[in-house]
């Protein structure tokens, strides 16, 4: 933000909240739009900023505790001189909150007495529109999926009710034949009840299958649903995300998909609504004895008290399962990839008991993990039994004293079985479901990361004229890290060629990062074409940028297919015309198959050179106004440079081209060089008039480089 606009600390406030949501906000366009000065903001205005940048806000007088957990942070604080401030954090116990004041960029510890003060204890909360209307990934995201088949839910739920009243049947036959048949022996009333059994059973059979058809069907739909959002939105996050993140944990993270597709497709959902229905049982348990009915359902509490003390513990073993199996993934993905590394330094041995010592790792976990599950279990069928025994005994007593037949005891030891059947299956499923939550915890950390795109409003062109503006540009990785470029200010015109040349971690290649909205910039802006690229639809900016880098990957397929991968509609006339300008179709017209050609995992089959040629030629084949090469020679050999160097015209032409390298003869032709140095710009000028200056850095690259006699 510019230095005149500091004193606006409600626009500030609301900036900082939105780059907190991963919105770009252009608050210079802000500032254009409302005709804003220096003076502070009214609260009205403010407000109506925020609610036209898609944010919902509510003015709130509230104490911090009354905040606290109840509405998002941070909040703005609206200050009683008229000026605002953020209020980050809040601490009930020690009844203090956290502050940052926009004026001083300093964060403040202030009791809820001094907030009372300092603005009466008037806040606003914002909420994204977008952010708020989604349902935030968990088991409340199942539970309104399966609102969208209420129907076919309401048959399985019917279905499972039907079924627990056929199985009060079996007990009743029981009752009857122990108690009527036998002591009358009535043969015919035996045949009758057989043949009645018999049909119950059939239809039960029929109506559990159908019941378990129907939801395993309607899983199948939820959890094809799911893997395509999984999918959709992993690909949709922005390039930081996956910065911050090691492949291997990502991978984890996405087949915890598995886990949780097991327990909803298994039989645990019906399972859980057995036990629901389980209560049937009760009710006629408590028909036949009030005292054995209090046995059983004190064993069942006992063993499922059991299971929630042990929740705790057997979470954190299930962590430490996840922890270790996520690092194992990554060592192993890290060491497949970089396999041509440990071979070449015969590190074999090294990487192998680095492996093992994980392994071992993940392996003890697992021991812990399942060792934990079987005492439990074990535990569990042991009360499980003491019920039987305790029920018999009890109940033999009664049988005794006259309170209950033989056939009547028989029957409620069945119907206790039946009661307890369920709950002790969720029991041996606790495991299963503990797995189950914390996989949708792992999902949750892709799920409910924001995407790129939160504008319905983003800009897109007919088409682009190739004009890039940067003002007064700063960008950092981390709020409290040194800035990576400051204050990169430069116009470019379209079909220009800027060649940018620095030593590492000048900040050359984030310049490119951020022309491409992979990074969004802490101030100033970029203009594309007079737009601000914050408002533009990334998507569509980047499919009219082409880019090349060091190491461009090809998937595994033909040379065809790679090339066209941004156009996959592109006809095989457009994808030669682009090989041609690449200087690629030469040599693929020397392969067997031609543009046909496989060309293995990550390009294996083919050289340096050969690869970067086709990158090259993917990277035109969309016709792209803007051209990134960012170190795109650097790791090749001299023939293979040569020969994209002789092909730099045509690829160059009637495109505004990005030249990011170290080797300054790559951009020695370019209109325009600029020379940075700790994110800043410290020369600019074409060839010749940077090698004027004798005591310029450019100068001196270019003689360490041994090109000035060269």
């Amino acid at each position: 933000m510019e230095k005149q606009e500091i004193k606006v600390t409600g626009i500030c406030a609301f900036d900082i909240i939105a780059k907190i949501h991963r919105i770009a906000l252009d608050v210079n366009a802000i500032v254009r739009k409302y005709a804003l000065d220096e003076n502070e903001i009214p609260l009205v205005d403010l407000l109506r900023i925020i609610k036209d940048n898609e944010f919902k806000a509510k003015v709130k007088n509230q104490s911090p505790d009354e905040i606290e957990g109840k509405y998002p942070l941070p909040a703005i604080i609206i200050r009683k001189d008229g000026t605002y401030d953020l209020l980050l954090k809040i601490n009930k116990e020690k009844c203090c909150t956290l502050v940052y004041e926009i004026k001083t960029g300093q964060t403040k510890e202030l009791s809820f007495d001094e907030i009372q003060s300092l603005c009466g204890n008037n806040f606003i909360i914002l909420t994204h529109k977008l952010i708020n209307s989604q349902i935030m990934f968990g088991f409340k995201w199942f539970f309104y999926e399966i609102l969208n088949y209420k129907q076919v839910i309401g048959e399985v739920m019917l279905g499972s009710f039907i079924v627990q009243l056929f199985a009060l049947v079996t007990p009743l036959f029981t009752q009857v034949i122990l108690d009527k048949v036998i002591v009358h022996r009535s043969m015919q009333t035996l045949d009758v009840l057989a043949f009645a059994f018999v049909a119950v059973m059939i239809f039960e059979l029929l109506l559990n299958f159908s019941r378990k058809y129907i939801f395993l069907h309607t899983a199948c739909k939820i959890d094809a649903k799911l893997g395509s959002k999984l999918f959709r939105h992993l690909f949709s996050l922005p390039f930081v995300y996956f910065e911050n993140r090691k492949v291997g944990n990502i991978i984890t993270r996405v087949r915890e998909l598995d886990q949780i597709r097991d327990f909803i497709t298994n039989k645990s959902v019906s399972v859980i609504l057995d036990v629901f229905f389980s209560f049937v049982f009760v009710i006629m348990m408590f028909l036949y004895s009030k005292i054995l009915t209090s046995i059983a359902v004190l064993f069942v509490a006992i063993i499922a008290v059991l299971y929630l003390i042990i929740t705790p513990e057997l979470r954190s073993r299930l962590e430490t399962k996840f922890q270790t199996g996520a690092q194992s993934n990554s060592y192993l993905v890290e060491s497949v990839t970089g396999i041509q590394t440990v071979k070449s330094l015969s590190i074999e041995g090294s990487m192998q008991k680095k492996w093992e010592d994980y392994l071992a790792k993940y392996i003890s976990s697992s021991f812990k993990l399942s060792n934990m599950s079987n005492i439990s279990s074990a535990i569990s069928q042991m009360l499980q039994k003491g019920m039987t025994i305790a029920i018999l005994y009890f109940g033999v007593k009664l049988v005794i004293d006259n309170k209950l037949t033989i056939g009547q005891l028989i029957a409620f030891q069945m119907f206790a079985n039946q009661f307890s059947g369920p709950v002790l299956r969720l029991v041996n499923l606790w495991n299963e479901f503990q797995q189950a939550l914390l996989g949708v915890d792992r999902l949750g950390d892709i799920l409910n990361n924001p995407p790129e795109i939160q504008s319905n409003h983003s800009i897109t062109l007919p088409k682009l004229s190739g004009n890039v503006r940067f003002d007064k540009v700063c960008f950092k990785y981390l709020p409290n890290s040194p800035l990576v470029v400051n204050n990169f200010t430069f116009d470019v015109k379209p079909g220009m060629s800027i060649g940018i040349v620095g030593r590492s971690g000048s900040g050359k290649s984030t310049i490119t990062k951020l022309i491409q909205r992979m990074y969004l910039i802490n101030e100033g802006a970029i203009y594309i074409d007079g737009i601000d690229i914050r408002q533009m639809n990334p998507l569509w900016l980047r499919h009219n940028i082409g880019v090349v880098l060091q190491e461009n990957y090809l998937f595994s397929g033909t040379i065809r297919e790679n090339i066209i991968l941004p156009k996959p509609d592109a006809p095989i006339e457009l994808v030669i015309q682009a090989a041609k300008i690449a200087g690629a179709h030469e040599f693929i017209q020397e392969l067997p198959e031609g543009y046909e050609t496989f060309v293995g995992e990550r390009g294996s089959t083919l050289s340096g050179g050969q690869k970067q040629r086709i990158a090259i030629a993917r990277a035109l084949i969309t016709n792209p106004k803007i051209f990134i090469m960012d170190e795109a020679t650097s790791a090749l050999d001299y023939e293979s440079e040569r020969t994209i160097l002789n092909n730099m015209d045509k690829i160059v032409k009637g495109r505004t081209t990005f030249i990011i390298a170290h080797r300054l003869s790559t951009v020695q032709n370019c209109d325009k060089i600029i020379v940075m140095d700790k994110g800043r710009i410290i020369e600019i000028g074409n060839h010749n008039e940077l090698m004027s200056n004798k005591n310029g850095y450019y100068h001196y690259l270019y003689s360490q480089q041994g090109l000035i006699n060269a």
